[in-house]
C-alpha cells in the first residue's frame, strides 16, 4: 500500500436529502479528521473531513447541508445549489457527488438525486440503510437502477458500516458524468429554458449540462436567489421577466410542469428497480409513535425527559468540574508564586486565568447537554417533538415549522433566526426571530451553572434534586416567555393565521455513538475557541477597565495606613484594609464608573454595580458574565485565597456592614433575567441581517430587556415582601 499523500488530491461532496444518513456517512469515512466553520457571509456550518481510500490516497469530504431540491428554499439548501453549479467562489465545484438516498424511502429520495445527476457532475448513488430495508422486506435491484441513472450504485449501512469498503473502492474509480436526462418539459418551456441559456453569463465551475438548471432557477426564482439575480445583466432580467409573461399564457401551470414530470420519471424507474415493495407499516413503531406523540402523554413524557437531562447536566458534571477548579487554581497559584507582585501578575492571574478558567470549568456541562441532544435527534425522537410542538403552537399561530429555529436556538439563536428562512410566511417568519433569542442558549448554561452552584442547595425533590430543577425552570420560562410573547405578536403587530404544517416522522434508530462523540467535540471545541478568542479578549479588556484608574487620594491614604499597620505588627488591621484597599480601588475604575452608573436602574432587582460591571461585559457574549465575575472578584478582595467563584458569590460581605452581598433570592433574580433579557450583539447583528432593517432588531432589544426588567422586578421584591430575602 502506497503512503498518505500530503494532501487531498481530490474534493468530494456527500450529498442527500434530511434523515438520509448524509452525516452519518460522512463521520464514517472521516473519523476525527474533520473541521467544522462557517461558509463565508451566512451562519450555515460547512464541514470538512479528510477520507483515506484503499489505495491510501487521500480526498476531502465536503458534507453538504441537508436538502430536498436544488430549487432552494432556505439558506442550506441555497449553499448546495451554489456549491454544485459551481456559484461559490470560497468553494471550488466537487470532482464527484456522493449522493445518499434512504433505501425505505427511494421514491422520495430520488427528485433530488435525479436533479443533481442532471446537472453534469461525475455522481456516485449510495443507497443507505439497507439493513433497514430488508427488515421491511424491501428488495432493490442495484444493477437495474444504475442502468436506467447512469452512474454507479453501492448499497451501504452507513449506521452498521456496511458496504463501506465497496464505497470507498467506488470512490477512487474515475467516474464519468451520467448521459441520462430525466427532465420531461413540455415544448414552450423547454424552449423558453433554452432561449434564456443564450443569455447567461459563463461560470468557469459549471458544466455545460448545468446551464439549463441555471436557466430554470432563474425562471422560477421568486427574488430570494441573489446569486442568481447578480450574476445575470438587466438584458437577462429583462428576457426573463417577457418569457415569464408568455409562458404564463401559454401554459399556465408551467411551474409545476418540472416538478411533476420528475415523479413521473421517478414511479417508472422505481417500477422497474423496485424487486419487492415490502411492508414499511411498523407495528413496534406505530405503537411507539401513539404513545409519544399522544396528546396529553406525549408532552408529559416530553417535559419528563428534559427534566432527567437537566438533572443530569448538574449530576455528571460535578466531578469533573471540582477537578477542572482544582487545576485552573494549581495554575493560578503556580503564576503568582512565578512572578513579582504587579501589573502583569494582576493581569494574568486576576485578568486571564481567573476570566478564562472559570468559564472552561463548566465545559463538562455543555458536554453533557448536547451529548443528550444529539443521541435525541439521532434516534428520531425530535422529529416527534416537533409534531407534539405543532398542536402546542397552533394556539398561538405558528406551526410545528417554527420548531425546528427555535430548537436550534437551544444552541445558539444565530443558526436559529438563520433556520427561519425555510417559514414561507413573512410574518411568522419575523414572529419567530422575535422569540427565537429567549429559548435558553448554551452561552447561558455557564451563567445558570454559576448561579445555582452558589446559592441553591443540593437537595432532592422527589426525584430530582433542586439544583437540576432550577436549570429545569429557566429553560421552561424561556419557553413560556416565547409563547406569551409570539401570541401577542400574532394578535396584534404580526397578526395572522395559522399555516398548514407537513412534516415526515423518520424511523427510530439506534444512535450512532461514534457520530454524537463527534458532535459533542466539534460543540466542546467551539466553545474553547470562543473562551480563547472572546471570552479571552474580554478578560484583559476588563482588566484594564477594573484597575486603572487607582483610587486617588483615598488610596494613597489608605496604602499609608496599611504600610503603618505592618510597621506596628497589626497583621489583622493590614489585611482588613486591604481588602477595603481593592474594594476602593475597583469601585473608582472605570468599570466601577460603569457599574455605578446603571445601579440605580438595577438596585430594585437585588443587583449590586459589580453586577451591573458583568451586565455590561455581558452584551459581547451572555457567558462573558462569568469571567466577568471572576475577574471583579479577584481584583475586589485582595489576598482573599482562592475559593471557587460559587463560594466567593455566596459569601461576598458588604465591607461597610458586613452583611452579604448576594442572598438565594438574587441568585433567583439574576438568573430570570439572563432568560429574558437580549444581551448578544451577534444575535442583534443577525437580526438587523434578515430582516433588513433596525426596526426590528431595535424593538426586540427594547422588548426582551423590558420584559427582562420587569419580571426579575417581581420576582425579587415579591420574594422580599414574603420574607424570602
Amino acid at each position: 500500500m502506497s503512503a498518505p499523500s500530503e494532501s487531498p488530491s481530490r474534493r468530494i461532496a456527500i450529498l442527500g436529502n434530511p434523515n438520509a444518513g448524509k452525516s452519518t456517512l460522512f463521520n464514517r469515512l472521516t473519523g476525527l479528521r474533520q473541521k467544522v466553520a462557517n461558509y463565508p457571509g451566512v451562519t450555515v456550518e460547512k464541514k470538512t473531513g479528510v477520507c483515506e481510500l484503499p489505495s491510501g490516497s487521500r480526498v476531502e469530504l465536503l458534507d453538504l447541508p441537508g436538502s430536498y431540491s436544488l430549487r432552494p428554499g432556505s439558506p442550506d439548501e441555497v449553499i448546495v445549489r451554489d456549491v454544485l453549479l459551481g456559484l461559490k467562489p470560497d468553494t471550488p465545484p466537487p470532482d464527484l457527488v456522493v449522493i445518499v438516498v434512504d433505501a425505505t424511502h427511494l421514491d422520495r429520495n430520488l427528485y433530488l438525486a435525479l436533479q443533481v445527476i442532471e446537472v453534469g457532475r461525475p455522481v456516485l448513488l449510495a443507497l443507505n440503510m439497507m439493513d433497514a430495508a430488508a427488515a421491511l422486506g424491501i428488495r432493490i435491484d442495484e444493477r437495474a437502477l444504475e442502468t436506467q441513472l447512469g452512474v454507479p450504485v453501492v448499497g451501504i449501512s452507513a449506521a452498521r458500516g456496511d458496504g463501506i469498503g465497496n464505497l470507498r473502492r467506488l470512490m477512487e474509480r474515475e467516474i464519468e458524468p451520467s448521459n441520462a436526462h430525466f427532465r420531461k418539459l413540455p415544448p414552450h418551456l423547454e424552449k423558453a429554458v433554452h432561449k434564456l441559456e443564450g443569455h447567461l453569463p459563463r461560470h468557469p465551475g459549471l458544466p455545460e449540462r448545468g446551464r439549463d438548471d441555471f436557466a430554470m432557477a432563474l425562471l422560477l426564482d421568486d427574488g430570494e436567489d441573489d446569486v442568481l439575480a447578480r450574476s445575470a445583466s438587466p438584458e437577462t432580467h429583462d428576457t426573463v421577466r417577457e418569457l415569464r409573461r408568455e409562458l404564463a399564457r401559454t401554459v399556465p401551470d408551467w411551474q409545476t410542469r418540472d416538478v411533476q414530470g420528475r415523479y413521473g420519471t421517478i414511479d417508472g424507474i422505481v417500477a422497474r428497480a423496485l424487486l419487492a415493495p415490502g411492508d414499511r407499516r411498523d407495528i413496534v413503531r406505530d405503537r411507539i409513535d401513539r404513545v409519544l406523540t399522544h396528546r396529553v402523554l406525549g408532552p408529559a413524557i416530553f417535559i419528563l425527559l428534559m427534566g432527567a437531562i437537566f438533572q443530569s447536566v448538574f449530576a455528571w458534571a460535578r466531578p469533573v468540574m471540582d477537578v477542572i477548579a482544582v487545576g485552573v487554581s494549581s495554575f493560578s497559584q503556580l503564576v503568582a508564586g512565578v512572578l513579582p507582585e504587579g501589573p502583569l501578575r494582576s493581569l494574568l492571574v486576576d485578568g486571564v486565568i481567573a476570566g478564562v478558567g472559570a468559564t472552561i470549568s463548566f465545559l463538562p456541562q455543555i458536554a453533557i447537554l448536547f451529548f443528550f441532544l444529539s443521541a435525541l435527534e439521532d434516534t428520531g425522537y425530535m422529529a416527534r417533538a416537533a409534531f407534539i410542538m405543532d398542536r402546542m403552537m397552533g394556539g398561538i399561530g405558528l406551526s410545528g415549522r417554527a420548531f425546528v429555529p427555535l430548537l436550534s436556538s437551544f444552541a445558539c439563536a444565530i443558526p436559529g433566526i438563520m433556520a427561519t428562512r425555510t417559514i414561507d410566511n413573512r410574518r411568522d417568519r419575523l414572529t419567530t426571530i422575535m422569540v427565537a433569542p429567549f429559548m435558553s442558549c448554551s452561552a447561558r448554561l455557564p451563567v445558570y451553572a454559576l448561579l445555582i452552584g452558589a446559592f441553591v442547595p443540593n437537595r432532592w425533590i422527589g426525584f430530582i434534586t433542586l439544583p437540576g430543577l432550577t436549570l429545569f425552570s429557566m429553560y421552561i420560562l424561556g419557553i413560556l416567555a416565547a409563547v406569551v410573547v409570539a401570541f401577542v405578536l400574532k394578535r396584534t403587530a404580526l397578526k395572522g393565521g395559522k399555516p398548514l404544517y407537513l412534516m415526515e416522522l423518520p424511523p427510530y434508530r439506534i444512535p450512532s455513538w461514534h457520530s454524537i462523540f463527534l458532535t459533542v467535540r466539534d460543540r466542546c471545541l467551539l466553545f474553547l475557541q470562543k473562551a480563547g478568542t472572546v471570552i479571552l479578549a474580554v478578560s484583559v479588556v476588563l482588566w484594564f477597565l477594573a484597575s486603572y484608574p487607582r483610587g486617588g487620594p483615598q488610596e494613597v491614604e489608605m496604602r499609608a495606613s496599611i504600610a503603618r499597620a505592618q510597621k506596628a505588627g497589626n497583621a489583622a488591621q493590614a489585611e482588613t484594609l486591604q481588602k477595603q484597599l481593592a474594594g476602593v480601588a475597583l469601585s473608582h475604575s472605570f468599570a466601577g464608573q460603569a457599574g455605578r452608573l446603571i445601579e440605580p436602574a438595577i438596585a430594585p432587582l437585588g443587583f449590586d454595580w459589580r453586577i451591573g460591571i458583568a451586565l455590561i461585559t455581558s452584551f459581547a457574549a451572555r457567558e462573558v458574565m462569568v469571567s466577568t465575575m471572576a475577574t471583579v472578584f479577584n481584583l475586589g478582595d485582595a489576598h482573599q485565597g482562592f475559593h471557587s467563584l460559587p463560594e466567593t458569590l455566596r459569601t461576598a460581605r458588604d465591607p461597610a456592614t458586613g452583611a452579604l452581598c448576594y442572598t438565594p433570592l438574587t441568585g433567583i433574580s439574576l438568573m430570570v433575567f439572563f432568560v429574558l433579557a437580549c444581551q448578544c450583539m451577534s444575535t442583534v447583528a443577525v437580526v438587523r441581517r434578515e430582516t433588513n432593517s433596525w426596526r426590528w432588531p431595535i424593538f426586540m432589544v427594547l422588548m426582551m430587556n423590558a420584559l427582562a426588567w420587569v419580571t426579575s422586578l417581581a420576582v425579587f421584591q415579591g420574594g422580599r415582601m414574603l420574607g424570602l430575602g
